[in-house]
């Protein structure tokens, strides 16, 4: 009997493949570390942040530094607004004033009769308690426009009187009017014009 070298009955071992290996073959990557396939995502440090809110912060406190001025102007054009507006209707009741008599005129604007004399001495209205509607307001702190009419009365019924109106804010500020320079004391704002009219008989 024929004996067989040892070596001949190694049995052959099949090859174990990876399982890496077949994936590759399939076309599917395989990821050993999960983290290692994350890209780098780009982050801001603690020194970036402080910075980016320093930024913000200083932008806001300017514009907040702002609101006050902003606020004053918007309140600053209501009542040139409004004085624009008291300062009309005064002009319009000087012209639209009547007589009985041909002599004295009248008309009334904001409880407070305009007057003047044909022929006679310059008149004086004021007002120091009115709205920017012109209507008279009673509570203290709602007065916005003080006002003043000087009136100089033509001489007959075929010539022009005039008249110089002005208008002064805030009211709370009690403006005083001066009539020799024509000009307001203790107001932050004003205007002033002059008009001509003829007497309605």
């Amino acid at each position: 009997m024929k004996r067989l070298p040892i070596a001949d009955f190694r049995l052959p071992i099949p090859r174990v493949r990876s399982p890496s290996a077949s994936l590759r073959r399939a076309g599917v990557v395989s990821i050993a570390n999960p983290q290692s396939a994350i890209p780098n995502s780009p982050a801001f440090s603690l020194v970036e942040v402080t910075l980016a809110i320093g930024i913000v912060s200083f932008a806001l406190i300017a514009v907040l530094g702002l609101l006050p001025v902003g606020l004053k102007s918007v309140k600053n054009a209501n009542e040139q607004a409004g004085a624009a507006n008291v300062l009309n209707a005064i002009a319009e009741s000087v012209r639209s004033a009547t007589s009985t008599n041909s002599t004295l005129f009248t008309n009334v604007f904001s409880g407070q009769t305009i007057q003047y004399s044909v022929g006679g001495p310059s008149a004086t209205n004021g007002w120091s308690d009115l709205k920017l509607d012109g209507s008279q307001e009673t509570a203290s702190d709602q007065k916005r426009i003080s006002a003043v009419v000087n009136i100089f009365p033509p001489a007959n019924l075929t010539t022009n009187g005039r008249a110089v109106i002005s208008v002064a804010w805030p009211s709370q500020a009690n403006p005083v009017w001066n009539a020799t320079t024509q000009t307001w004391s203790k107001a932050e704002g004003s205007i002033t014009t002059g008009i001509q009219f003829l007497p309605k008989p």
